[in-house]
């Protein structure tokens, strides 16, 4: 016998003292009357006590029934209190939210984006860690994560939250010293600065409409960090290919140029991924939808 009340039972206790009856309980309820006194007899066995005085004509409590119909009020009163709270936390966004992501994106796009998510819903607290390996959301505890590119993990869900493409840029002192470039292939002969962390290392795929070209990359410098390759070619050391959105101020202040400006990488899709769950916590709803409507409004 479990040494916890089931709370059905302590319901049903509750409604035959309020109707009178087994009948007319069993009729409102559509459990069978047998059924229900077995209920609530297995309830007594639970006590250990004789909760309700049967008659032909009525039922009524024992002493000890009083002052357990007393409790059971509390007890379900607690219970709906709690269903309450429940519901209030799945339609509040409140509580912690454990963000990973990687550093540049986390630093260029979506830091600005979580102090705006902060004023909108100030009940959430955000924990973002910046990194540049793949984190295994589940494992160590986060709600959810950015990914750059084709997605891979089958365990995890996913909403498309935007998408990017690589670009092009050289400062104008290199542009000055080599001339203007109009042509890829003119590419071939120019210094190179190349991301570490992925195949751009070693080739430039750009994609002009139907047209595509592979520019084999031998860079002066390399780095897994892209303020580094954009502080060098700042610096006038060569070309870097480069996100964007990333160097959008730099291209503004006239520090950066971009060149071969029909020229680019394949669209880049940006995802948010989470750990799969039959119901998803108003906070992170809330923060999948805002960052959805965020970037709608501007392109990255």
């Amino acid at each position: 016998m479990s040494a916890y009340f089931n709370l059905e039972s302590v319901y049903l206790f509750t409604k035959v003292l309020e109707e009178g009856s087994f009948a007319s309980v069993a009729r409102k309820t559509r459990i069978p009357k047998p059924t229900l006194s077995r209920r609530i007899k297995e309830l007594e066995d639970q006590v250990g006590a004789q909760l309700l005085i049967r008659t032909t004509r009525k039922v009524s409590p024992t002493e000890v029934g009083k002052e357990f119909l007393h409790r059971a009020h509390s007890i379900l009163a607690a219970v709906e209190d709690s269903k309450d709270l429940a519901k209030k936390n799945a339609s509040e966004p409140q509580g912690t939210l454990r963000i990973t992501a990687g550093v540049e994106f986390g630093l260029a796009v979506l830091s600005p984006l979580i102090l705006k998510f902060q004023k909108k819903f100030p009940q959430v607290n955000i924990e973002i860690d910046l990194t540049g390996r793949i984190v295994d959301l589940a494992y160590e505890g986060f709600d959810l994560g950015i990914r750059i590119g084709p997605l891979d993990d089958s365990t995890l869900s996913c909403r498309k939250i935007g998408s990017f493409t690589y670009g092009l840029f050289a400062s104008p002192s290199l542009l000055k010293s080599k001339g203007r470039i109009t042509k890829v292939k003119e590419l071939f002969d120019l210094p190179k600065l190349a991301f570490s962390r992925a195949d751009h290392k070693k080739i430039w795929k750009l994609v002009n409409g139907s047209n595509h070209e592979a520019i084999p990359v031998a860079p002066v410098l390399s780095s897994n960090n892209f303020w580094v390759i954009e502080k060098a070619a700042i610096d006038g050391l060569g070309v870097a290919f480069m996100p964007r959105f990333l160097v959008s101020d730099s291209v503004k202040k006239g520090s950066l140029k971009p060149i071969l400006t029909n020229w680019s990488s394949s669209q880049i899709p940006v995802s948010i991924v989470f750990p799969t769950q039959r119901f998803m916590p108003s906070k992170l709803r809330s923060f999948i939808d805002f960052v959805v409507t965020e970037l709608a409004k501007e392109s990255f």
